[in-house]
């Protein structure tokens, strides 16, 4: 659970990063997001308003596709997490090799659309399957595209701790989420600076590759299931 959650909380601040280089605002973070398309409204720039826009629109469908994905599953990984995983990877590849290309970017802008916008969305997507995945981890609810909930149980636990002591495991997934976030926002700067919105492949790559360890976690959960309830009858035999 730790490098499970760990690992996605790097995808995000390292996407988030690479957003705010790219197209000067998150996609991970709607708090700032909505109060900015407020501000927007009040005072309107067309651009700022269509990416901010395209940034809560994309967010939410994605969590609104993570939810309808996962619904039917009971386990906390397996092929249904997978296909979160690969949707999100293909969604940063939209973003990053679709968008970026001279010629898309041409018949985008042919459209009367901003690149730009569909960036926005694209990324806003991804992160949005992620938080709803991780958000929909039974026993344990995990925000790993923004900390104002992860920080806020950290504080409490901290608070608390005198009186009803400290969950060493929540703690240690919590903190993970938080340091690994950091860490792939510095990440995402160093090669978003070389790379602009081509760093996005980078995410969407260990995406992939998270999504081949849930599907071999969870064979490898149900071999060992199957090994222990063929196992159950001769013991109750042999006794």
């Amino acid at each position: 659970m730790v490098g499970y959650s760990g690992l996605l909380a790097s995808v995000a601040g390292y996407v988030n990063a690479v957003a705010i280089l790219v197209l000067a605002f998150p996609v991970g973070n709607l708090t700032g997001v909505t109060t900015e398309l407020g501000m927007d409204t009040a005072n309107p720039w067309l651009y700022e308003g269509h990416v901010l826009a395209a940034i809560l629109s994309g967010f939410l469908a994605g969590t609104t596709a993570a939810g309808a994905i996962l619904a039917a599953s009971q386990a906390q990984t397996g092929t249904r997490h997978a296909a979160v995983l690969i949707a999100e990877a293909g969604l940063l590849l939209f973003a990053a090799v679709g968008v970026e290309n001279a010629a898309v970017k041409a018949q985008i802008s042919a459209v009367g659309i901003h690149s730009a916008v569909v960036q926005a969305l694209f990324a806003a997507a991804a992160l949005g399957l992620q938080n709803g995945l991780t958000s929909s981890i039974r026993g344990m609810s995990i925000r790993t595209t923004h900390f104002t909930g992860t920080v806020t149980d950290l504080g409490l636990m901290l608070g608390r701790s005198r009186r009803h002591g400290i969950d060493k495991w929540k703690a240690a997934v919590l903190t993970a989420t938080l340091v690994l976030f950091l860490i792939g926002g510095v990440a995402g700067l160093l090669i978003g600076n070389r790379l602009g919105g081509y760093a996005l492949v980078v995410p969407a790559a260990t995406c992939l590759v998270v999504a081949v360890a849930s599907v071999l976690h969870s064979r490898g959960r149900r071999r060992r299931s199957l090994v222990l309830t063929e196992r159950e009858p001769i013991q109750a035999n042999s006794g």
